[in-house]
């Protein structure tokens, strides 16, 4: 089943596209990076090799609002599972398979922003940088496939992935200090910084709330196809 969602998914001219533009989003952010841009009386460029790094994460971003677009326009994995007879069957194979791919994308990404990032800041700490890019591209992807599965709308998905955090995280921080390290970016940086325990918890934490997220989505959107399927043939009937 999943192999079939792969190749569905594989094929679709809307992904491959996907996977160039998120590959050009990486090469715009390391040629910003070499421009005499300066914000300030320095003549330094902003960009760093950390802020162009996460910067460059956000391009799983792209190819995981297709992926939930496809999904949501189509409604062929959802049929499916009124046919095959399990809908948590069908929704843990459906997050499997753009998981699958998110990862896969987010390893080719990984490459060519290692590439970029020695080419224009060297060596230097460049393990540990490529490690936090994987880790974040791959939960910014699963984060946007999820919200937008869940909120039936990638513009929705990504309103709630880019405006929550800038909204509320600055607030629960000021309330709450401790849970700043809670958020998986912040995890992800303690993580790779050395703080190897905490961050790991934390990063299995959002991706188990992120992947069951999904699922009930999944299952929920083959709930309503089948509903939307009985009324279709009551009516004929």
């Amino acid at each position: 089943m999943i192999k079939t969602l792969l190749y569905k998914d594989a094929t679709a001219r809307p992904l491959r596209i996907a996977c160039m533009a998120a590959a050009c989003w990486v090469i715009v952010v390391y040629a910003v990076a070499l421009m005499p841009i300066s914000m300030d009386a320095s003549g330094n460029n902003p960009l760093n090799d950390a802020s162009s790094m996460t910067l460059a994460s956000q391009t799983t971003v792209i190819i995981a609002a297709v992926l939930a677009n496809i999904e949501i326009r189509s409604g062929e994995t959802m049929m499916a599972a009124l046919i095959a007879g399990s809908r948590c069957r069908m929704a843990c194979a459906l997050m499997a398979e753009k998981v699958a791919i998110i990862l896969i994308a987010g390893l080719l990404l990984t490459v060519l922003n290692t590439v970029g990032n020695g080419i224009i800041y060297g060596i230097g700490d460049i393990g540990r940088l490529t490690f936090q890019y994987l880790l974040l591209a791959a939960m910014n992807g699963i984060a946007v496939l999820s919200l937008s599965l869940f909120a039936r709308s990638v513009l929705l998905g990504l309103s709630v992935y880019v405006f929550v955090p800038i909204l509320l995280k600055p607030f629960i921080v000021y309330l709450i200090p401790a849970m700043n390290g809670l958020f998986y970016p912040d995890a992800i940086r303690a993580m790779t910084e050395g703080h190897s325990l905490v961050g790991m918890l934390v990063l299995i934490l959002w991706l188990f709330v992120f992947l069951i997220m999904g699922c009930a989505a999944a299952s929920s959107m083959s709930s309503v196809a089948g509903m939307t399927y009985s009324r279709q043939r009551a009516n004929i009937r």
